[in-house]
């Protein structure tokens, strides 16, 4: 008899003890908000939010839009390494006032604290218990993308056309272009409830300019084999004032290029420094000596990518 006693005693402290984090106190509940952030589970996270349904407010989680996005609301973000959970987290003060009740607390990422004021309230669970549920427990993400209107944020990609706002747990998110094969950038951290992000500068890969350059130079070197007064699909012609017929062109200088990551999937390229072509021409009519006309070679273009390789295409001068 006395160990059944002994046992039940045991159970019920044991039940006890599960029933405070989760029923008992506002700053319970926080702790445990907290905790499953810490835990990576976004499942246990949402639980501890009040639903919007309870609280007469429409969505499915209180104080967010109907119409906001949830998708980094996941296990799967959270448990991404580009996800990094509150640290340290403190509970600074609580207020509370019958069926409501705030926590101020604190938490950071290895350098200066940030302060929440979380706002919860009673919506009475097992047994008529207290059950604290966060009624402003997410914050926003501020995203933007330079060029492609899309970012990988925590792993996941996300459509983002000029600036984005994200329904985001607190915590850190490495934010990051999607792979292309024309350029790139570093990724950059955003916290919630923080500052814009956008990764920038987006530059082209020297492998990628190298490649273009050698297009170049093999796109100008075949030009200079055509004796044309303007060759089709090259960049430079003969600006003779009078009619001639070019016997030869002679490439004394290949143009500097110049690149600049435009909206969508495609790279600009320019010539900052035009190239220099010699044409050795005469008279189209009648006999004469020849003579030599100066030229630039000006590159103005678009980089594609096709079957991940760069590919150059130029508008003729004319």
């Amino acid at each position: 008899m006395l160990i059944a006693v002994a046992v039940g005693l045991a159970l019920l402290c044991t039940t006890a003890v599960r029933l405070v984090p989760r029923f008992i106190g506002p700053e319970a509940a926080v702790r445990a908000y907290f905790g499953a952030l810490a835990d990576r589970d976004a499942t246990r996270a949402r639980g501890l939010l009040a639903d919007g349904p309870a609280t007469g407010q429409r969505g499915p989680i209180t104080g967010v839009d109907e119409r906001a996005d949830l998708s980094l609301l996941t296990n799967p973000t959270l448990r991404d390494t580009g996800y990094t959970p509150p640290r340290n987290v403190t509970v600074v003060r609580t207020h509370w006032t019958g069926t409501s009740a705030t926590v101020q607390a604190t938490y950071d990422f290895g350098g200066p604290p940030t302060t929440v004021i979380l706002p919860l309230v009673n919506v009475r669970g097992l047994r008529g218990l207290p059950s604290w549920r966060i009624t402003d427990g997410l914050l926003e993400l501020l995203l933007a993308s330079p060029v492609t209107g899309r970012l990988v944020v925590a792993g996941r990609t996300l459509p983002i056309s000029g600036t984005r706002g994200v329904v985001a747990f607190p915590g850190a998110y490495r934010v990051a272009l999607p792979e292309h094969p024309l350029y790139e950038a570093e990724p950059v951290i955003a916290f919630a409830g923080g500052a814009l992000a956008s990764p920038a500068p987006v530059e082209v890969p020297e492998d990628v300019r190298q490649d273009v350059q050698q297009q170049t130079r093999a796109l100008v070197d075949g030009c200079a084999r055509r004796p044309e007064v303007a060759p089709s699909g090259c960049p430079f012609v003969a600006s003779s004032s009078v009619p001639v017929k070019v016997v030869s062109w002679t490439i004394v200088r290949y143009p500097e290029l110049g690149f600049a990551v435009a909206a969508g999937d495609a790279v600009s390229v320019t010539s900052p420094e035009p190239g220099v072509a010699t044409a050795t021409v005469v008279r189209a009519s009648g006999a004469g000596a020849s003579w030599q006309e100066t030229v630039t070679v000006d590159i103005n273009g678009t980089v594609r990518a096709v079957d991940g390789k760069p590919i150059l295409s130029i508008a003729r001068r004319g």
